[in-house]
């Protein structure tokens, strides 16, 4: 399977009627912006996109078709065919001349039971060279970080494809040719990161729960295989992230401990204290295991060299930066009944969650500063409702687990308030971010009834 055959199959252009028309409009595209006009006229023969689609290249694709096809697909077309043979000869494989592969590992007659000299040699460049270089190396890793960077802006259902993509043709290059050692670990790395990236939309877009667990488990293991201690940190987060969203708030806990462990003094450990332990404790009822762990979490933070600025995106691979870190203390106080820190924590992230592009921070935080209103010893209902309503309804950002879990929450604690206006405009405010198609598997099997209209 090429990557060209996996994006051509997604797109359901599996035959050479449905593909010629997009292809042609890319080369009429790129006639007009390059002004070589004979782009416009170039064709796809059937024996040609048969070719391409059984990956049976005895070269890449050349002259005109070339850079039409990079055109369409926005990938060099050394990874949209990076499974054939012509792509591996063409990105720089070696092949072994027919004299020296007749004598490759035969003993040399005058030593007996020595390696012909030359074949040495041979084996040596062979077993050295890759048909990889650090070119496709950094381009997969651009795609992952461009990923994390349009996530919180499109979210998982919008690019759970595109990472599924990536991850393919990482593995495919994993299951080529031997490669020499820093290539191998970089192709590790880098499907492991996509492993894990698709582990965190799992749990966002409310998959199975098996789903996230078997993409945190590929991203631990290709990590530990490369000693890359820092993504096996991130996968134990995410894990115990799907765990705390399925309320197995002891294991959530004991994932992020174990996560810890690898590495007590390491920025990873930020996110798994105040996105891991601390949340599961305080639900746990365990108050001062979760205010040790927001107080280990800000020192730690305070220990980093640097940290991100403002508010990182929720799925980055980088720590935590100080106000997410806060973030997650908002949520925490929540839920060992604080008011007063969760509006005092709130308060000192505000104008950075305003400045953000995250719609799903300003969600959260609005959604626990309401429900904390309600908690309060004299209740602002008015006030609560309005902001879970803001909260609810503010951006096109697609819709995620934990922004509808914490909705609900905050419906839940105005039960005594349900005939209110107030609440009634908040429960039809629910009623229509759930019946948004992207929310279905996120709301289905929650079994939450909605007071009905007024």
């Amino acid at each position: 399977m090429t990557l060209f055959r996996q994006l051509v199959e997604e797109r359901e252009w599996t035959t050479v009627e449905t593909f010629s028309p997009h292809f042609s409009r890319a080369g009429r595209e790129l006639a007009r912006q390059t002004g070589i006009e004979r782009l416009a006229a170039v064709n796809v023969a059937r024996r040609t996109f048969d070719r391409w689609m059984a990956g049976e290249l005895k070269r890449m694709p050349q002259r005109d078709t070339r850079p039409i096809l990079e055109h369409l697909f926005q990938k060099p077309v050394t990874l949209l065919f990076g499974m054939s043979d012509g792509a591996r000869q063409d990105a720089g494989a070696s092949s072994i001349p027919a004299d020296l592969s007749r004598s490759a590992g035969t003993p040399f007659r005058s030593a007996g039971v020595f390696d012909d000299p030359q074949a040495v040699i041979t084996q040596t460049e062979l077993l050295t060279q890759s048909s990889i270089d650090m070119g496709v190396l950094e381009h997969f890793g651009a795609e992952i970080q461009g990923i994390v960077d349009r996530y919180e802006t499109q979210g998982p259902q919008a690019l759970a494809g595109e990472a599924r993509v990536l991850r393919g043709a990482l593995g495919a290059l994993l299951s080529g040719r031997q490669h020499p050692p820093s290539v191998h670990a970089e192709l590790f790395r880098l499907t492991g990161r996509a492993a894990g990236l698709l582990a965190y939309m799992a749990v966002n877009a409310g998959a199975a729960p098996g789903v996230a667990e078997a993409y945190c488990a590929q991203a631990e293991t290709f990590a530990e295989h490369v000693g890359d201690t820092s993504l096996q940190m991130w996968a134990a987060g995410t894990r115990s992230l799907s765990l705390y969203y399925q309320q197995r708030y002891a294991e959530a806990e004991a994932a992020a401990a174990a996560g810890i462990d690898l590495a007590p003094n390491d920025g990873q450990a930020i996110r798994l204290l105040a996105n891991g332990r601390a949340r599961a404790l305080a639900r746990l009822g365990d108050r001062r295991g979760a205010e040790r762990a927001i107080g280990r979490a800000l020192d730690l933070s305070e220990q980093q060299s640097s940290l991100p600025s403002g508010i990182t995106s929720c799925i980055s691979f980088a720590p935590y930066s100080l106000a997410r870190t806060l973030a997650n203390e908002v949520t925490t106080r929540l839920s060992l009944d604080d008011t007063g820190e969760v509006l005092s924590c709130a308060q000192r992230i505000d104008g950075l969650i305003e400045e953000s592009d995250s719609e799903w921070s300003r969600s959260l935080v609005a959604l626990d500063v309401a429900t904390a209103l309600l908690q309060h010893k004299q209740p602002e209902v008015e006030h609560a409702m309005a902001l879970g309503r803001r909260a609810l309804h503010a951006g096109t950002t697609a819709p995620i687990t934990s922004v509808w879990k914490r909705a609900i929450e905050l419906y839940e604690r105005a039960a005594r308030w349900h005939g209110e206006p107030d609440v009634g405009d908040y429960a039809e405010e629910l009623r229509t971010w759930r019946s948004r198609p992207q929310a279905k598997s996120i709301v289905s099997g929650s079994g939450v009834e909605l007071a009905p209209q007024q």
